[in-house]
């Protein structure tokens, strides 16, 4: 958990329970000397509940922070040469399928095989880019049933 987390979790922790302490004495104060206090004893019966769903809505709102930063793909890739066995990680382009690669170790040109739509779907250990975002939505489970190319 990074410094600024925690401090926001404790400035958020510290507050409710400064409200759950200060709140309910100003209200009935105020409300007393306004002369209004007899029409609103039920008010509690209203803020507790309202205290709860805002409690609920902020520790939602920490949950969806934390599934938010993690990363939509993965960008790097370790490619096998089926020629001579060897691995290169590399990092794969975003905007584009890259049709053709050269084995940084025994020179041989790989392309894409049949039905992929480049050499990270078939050589990879990570599908390219574009495929990993149509496989977490569910449009698809692998490359080879991908209508378009990348």
């Amino acid at each position: 958990m990074s410094m600024k987390s925690r401090q926001f979790t404790t400035g958020i922790i510290g507050t409710i329970v400064t409200a759950i302490c200060c709140f309910t004495p100003l209200l009935v104060v105020s409300f007393g000397l306004l002369g209004v206090s007899v029409w609103l004893g039920w008010i509690d019966i209203v803020l507790l509940p309202l205290l709860g769903f805002f409690l609920a809505l902020t520790v939602h709102s920490l949950l969806a922070k934390k599934k938010k930063n993690e990363p939509a793909v993965a960008l790097r890739s370790t490619l096998t040469c089926p020629e001579c066995g060897k691995r290169s990680t590399e990092i794969m382009p975003t905007d584009a399928c890259q049709f053709f690669y050269d084995c940084r170790h025994c020179g041989a040109v790989l392309k894409a095989l049949p039905g992929d739509c480049c050499v990270y779907c078939s050589y990879g250990d990570i599908p390219c880019p574009p495929i990993q975002i149509a496989q977490k939505e569910g449009a698809l489970t692998s490359c080879h049933n991908c209508s378009t190319s990348c």
